[in-house]
């Protein structure tokens, strides 16, 4: 038999209903016992509810979704250097064809190009290698012009402006086909295919489109033919 305790609603276990008096075992009020039921003026049984625990509760955090992978960037397409621009046409070669210089072919294209010895210090549009000493680094001009017929004319000359003043450029001066004279500042030479030009010591001959197809044919050409006599410079 169970009773409720009339002050503090604990429930009580009668096991002997003889007894009249049953003390409360929480806060130890004396409820009187009824055998076959429930004393008036009593509250019914309830169960008895545990004490909340004094700890603090742990807080659960929240579950956040998943990142979500974003796409892959394109990945550009590396970049290529532009190419490079084509040269001008060649219109005519310089062959040297001289018997103390390695053979050597250069072309000729439209425009002025300053022809002289290789030079590091003192670079030019035409570097021939050679040891000769009487050839300067910039020794003389060779210029390319189309003309009226569709072709083009080879002009060469020897002089450079110095305060507007035309003077010689080259210190041992420039000869052509073996000619004793050198050019002089104000001198422009028309040139022909297979013309040999002298700078000091050293002698190179010009081929043009009317003879040769390319640098190869040019050279071929030249190095098939016998040497030009050589200036005296004195």
């Amino acid at each position: 038999m169970e009773i409720t305790c009339r002050k503090c609603s604990t429930r009580l276990l009668v096991t002997n209903t003889a007894t009249p008096i049953i003390k409360c075992t929480t806060c130890g009020y004396p409820n009187p016992v009824i055998a076959g039921g429930t004393p008036s003026g009593t509250a019914q049984a309830t169960p008895v509810v545990a004490p909340a625990s004094s700890s603090p509760t742990a807080t659960v955090p929240p579950r956040t979704p998943a990142a979500i992978p974003s796409a892959p960037r394109p990945v550009p397409p590396p970049r290529t250097a532009p190419p490079p621009a084509a040269a001008a046409p060649e219109m005519g070669w310089l062959v040297v064809h001289d018997e103390n210089a390695p053979p050597q072919t250069h072309p000729l294209r439209i425009g002025r190009q300053i022809v002289g010895r290789k030079s590091v210090s003192r670079p030019c549009d035409i570097m021939i290698e050679t040891d000769d000493p009487y050839m300067g680094r910039n020794h003389c001009i060779v210029e390319v012009k189309p003309s009226r017929s569709g072709g083009y004319d080879f002009f060469l000359s020897d002089v450079t402006m110095t305060s507007g003043t035309p003077e010689q450029m080259s210190t041992n001066g420039t000869f052509v086909n073996a000619y004793p004279t050198a050019l002089r500042p104000k001198d422009m030479v028309y040139l022909n295919d297979g013309d040999t030009i002298q700078m000091g010591k050293t002698k190179v001959v010009i081929k043009t489109l009317i003879t040769a197809t390319n640098g190869q044919d040019a050279s071929r050409i030249v190095q098939e033919t016998d040497y030009s006599p050589t200036v005296i410079i004195k």
